[in-house]
């Protein structure tokens, strides 16, 4: 891989706001005349041509830097989706270009209990025994995290990916108890998304979008008399947004890709994917790339994803009903 070292100067120069305004304008939120945030990482500010992800303490410039600390993206991945608006760099791949080195994950501080983070997850309506049998098994705990500019204290659920083949988290998703936070730990490798996995080799994968929604899954099952642990259950983290003139998403997830590695005697996949644009363009894109796999398509009953389907079933909101899952709008 190569790319000219004044290719690569004139790239780093393109901040993160510019390229936001330009490329994914959906993803910026105005919250003061002169500051943003993006939507899927509330506490990430960008001012004054510089961005800083406050719950994490990181920081930068560029749009490049951005994608690596923040969106997880390689060195090469990250120049390569900047090529867009950069039609000349040419790249030259060789096998001896040795891999980039995995980052180290970013343990946030666990809290001194876990009171806050059960009682938010049971408001959501997940199941209270579901819930200390994750924190038995350190799959879930409560983070603390200090603003030392602020003074303000945020405490989100932790929810941890492990490696499959051996126990070293490898990810760890962030939500927020008291905010709308959303993130991932820096360092977090999406590959080994969070996982519930089954206690016995099993030949089927359910798979969701969230960690939460793995969670109420799991929690529907309990609901209905069904064991949740003959199954895997599996969250990718998230889908991309395609943009808006694309047809479909392209890319199987990479943490799925990364389970049926590690799981070969799997070969049916059960996709329980948001009632969104992103969501049915994921699910077209699983179903064209994976034809030699099972693959069915069960979308949620009730709202936009499967924890709305839960709440509703319990009662405690209520989402119409989705007859039919919601058409791919495209131009």
């Amino acid at each position: 891989m190569f790319i000219e070292p004044e290719k690569l100067a004139e790239l780093k120069k393109m901040d993160l706001l510019s390229y936001l305004l330009h490329a994914e304008p959906d993803r910026l939120k105005k919250i003061s005349r002169n500051t943003f945030c993006i939507r899927d990482h509330d506490s990430l500010h960008i001012s004054n041509g510089l961005w800083h992800w406050q719950s994490v303490g990181i920081g930068g410039r560029s749009a490049l830097d951005f994608f690596i600390k923040v969106d997880g993206y390689s060195f090469k991945e990250a120049v390569k989706h900047l090529q867009n608006l950069s039609k000349d760099i040419v790249w030259e791949d060789t096998k001896e270009h040795p891999k980039p080195k995995e980052r180290n994950l970013l343990f946030p501080q666990k809290d001194e209990n876990n009171f806050e983070a059960v009682a938010y997850l049971k408001s959501r309506g997940i199941d209270e025994k579901l819930i200390q049998n994750c924190i038995q098994k350190e799959l879930i705990f409560q983070s603390v995290f200090k603003n030392i500019d602020t003074g303000h204290v945020y405490k989100q659920v932790a929810f941890v990916g492990f490696d499959h083949q051996k126990p070293i988290p490898k990810y760890i998703n962030l939500r927020g108890i008291h905010n709308d936070y959303k993130g991932d730990s820096f360092g977090s490798n999406k590959a080994f998304s969070f996982l519930l996995q089954a206690k016995n080799p099993t030949n089927i994968v359910h798979v969701c979008e969230a960690s939460i929604d793995v969670l109420s899954y799991a929690s529907l099952m309990k609901l209905y008399q069904k064991d949740y642990e003959t199954i895997h259950i599996l969250s990718l983290g998230g889908v991309q947004i395609p943009r808006n003139d694309s047809k479909i998403s392209c890319k199987t997830p990479i943490a799925l890709e990364q389970f049926l590695r590690d799981f070969p005697e799997v070969n049916s996949i059960v996709l329980h994917l948001d009632n969104d644009r992103a969501g049915r363009l994921a699910t077209k894109t699983i179903q064209q790339n994976l034809t030699q796999y099972h693959v069915k398509d069960s979308p949620p009953k009730y709202g936009k994803d499967v924890n709305d389907d839960l709440k509703t079933r319990l009662g405690i909101e209520k989402y119409p009903h989705n007859l039919y899952p919601k058409r791919i709008q495209t131009r």
